[in-house]
């Protein structure tokens, strides 16, 4: 079966005062290169989904593979459609939806996931400690599915809500992080919001390929003051 990651990029981030994809994860890497790295581990096709400062985002992310959401002020069900619809055509039989301010995600979860997909499961979403995390992955014929709601839902929770979700606990407190503040940006990092550095100064190694960043000892503790956020 064909994985393929829709990765949520296309907000405004305004709490935040930065695109949420441009900030520096660990290692000089931006949260957008680091879950591209961590999906690609796992075995999953990628596709980020951009809107909000697109033009910077392309640039700084040259080998990942970009759909832009012309209508991303729509909300965030709209993006999770473009990428849908760019999944298909990459002729995915599994999606899984993740947003881009929760890069703490760890390989080796994805893995267990995609395999706990089966034939059978149509849509499964990690826990954390009873908490509902991401990513959320959904069968190709759930996902079509998605793709024809309407009635003026413009969130993708809201747009799951009725579809069956089978709830997997997992170890990872990556799948309830959520980054979108910046004070939640110095708890874990020790430091005010950053971008990270541009392509050229993180060697040649595409996106897709370079190692993932481990999730840190401090990014773990934290996850129980902002888990399901």
């Amino acid at each position: 079966m064909k994985a393929v990651a829709i990765i949520l990029a296309a907000g405004e981030a305004r709490r935040m005062g930065h695109p949420k994809a441009l900030l520096e994860h660990e290692g000089g890497r931006s949260f957008l290169q680091s879950l591209a790295s961590t999906f690609g581990k796992a075995g999953c096709s990628i596709i980020g989904v951009i809107g909000k400062d697109a033009d910077a985002v392309r640039e700084q992310h040259p080998a990942i593979h970009l759909v832009e959401n012309d209508g991303w002020q729509d909300g965030q069900l709209s993006s999770a459609v473009a990428g849908m619809e760019a999944a298909f055509e990459d002729g995915a039989d599994i999606v899984l939806f993740h947003p881009v301010d929760m890069p703490a995600l760890r390989a080796s979860t994805l893995k267990s996931l995609i395999k706990a997909m089966g034939d059978s499961v149509e849509a499964i979403r990690p826990e954390f400690e009873g908490a509902p995390g991401y990513p959320i992955l959904l069968s190709r014929s759930a996902a079509e599915r998605l793709r024809e709601k309407d009635g003026g839902v413009t969130l993708l929770e809201g747009a799951l809500r009725g579809m069956e979700l089978r709830r997997i606990p997992v170890k990872d407190p990556g799948v309830v992080v959520n980054i979108n503040t910046p004070e939640t940006y110095e708890r874990l990092f020790g430091s005010a919001p950053k971008l990270a550095p541009p392509p050229k100064r993180r060697g040649k190694k595409s996106e897709a390929t370079t190692s993932a960043p481990q999730a840190s000892a401090p990014m773990e503790a934290a996850s129980e003051g902002i888990s399901g956020t």
